[in-house]
């Protein structure tokens, strides 16, 4: 959407129904680590479908506030946090459960405290707003992906435990690309970074 374009949108209020949907991840993070650090199969059960749940809202909410028309630069900074506040606290959870090593959670805690507290701010006072771009959305593709495939996994092991020695293995391949495509997806941000200060010169 060009410049032109978003000036013809109206103004969105704070609680628009895009916005409510945003919002409504952040309240899933915590619920689906809780259960998650049950070390249950149950609890691999209900958070997984809490997750699946929350990455519902991330389609929602851009879905809605395109169609009627609220898109907003609250929308363009919360949306993009609310995935990285649910995903970071999903990998420790799972990793503090024993899925992986807990240093395989780090590259998101590392990429995301970039984006959203050097990054993002640092536009904002040049007055650039940076939404979510093509590389941040398959970044949270490939990361639901990949919490979908190993919740599976997981909870496989509690009917087949013969399995569980090459889950783990299989875990930490999956979530090591994972993090790598987290950490290069960041790049391009940088990058509308870089402009920025150029624009303001």
């Amino acid at each position: 959407m060009n410049e032109a374009a978003e000036a013809t949108l109206p103004r969105a209020g704070f609680w628009t129904l895009a916005n409510v949907f945003t919002f409504a991840r952040f309240a899933l993070a915590p619920v689906c680590a809780v259960f998650f650090l049950q070390e249950t199969y149950w609890g691999l059960w209900v958070g997984g479908w809490a997750g699946g749940l929350a990455m519902f809202t991330d389609v929602c909410d851009g879905y809605f506030a395109r169609r009627q028309k609220q898109v907003s630069d609250l929308g363009k900074i919360f949306d993009p946090l609310a995935d990285a506040v649910f995903f970071v606290m999903v990998w420790t959870a799972l990793a503090l459960a024993g899925a992986y090593p807990i240093w395989f959670a780090l590259p998101f805690m590392v990429r995301e405290f970039v984006q959203h507290v050097y990054i993002r701010p640092t536009a904002s006072a040049l007055g650039v707003v940076l939404a979510a771009n093509l590389w941040g959305k398959l970044k949270t593709l490939v990361q639901t992906l990949v919490l979908i495939a190993l919740c599976w996994l997981e909870f496989f092991i509690h009917y087949w435990p013969h399995i569980a020695s090459w889950v783990k293995p299989l875990n930490m391949v999956l979530i090591g690309i994972t993090g790598a495509v987290s950490v290069l997806s960041i790049i391009p941000y940088f990058g509308a970074l870089r402009d920025a200060r150029k624009a303001v010169k």
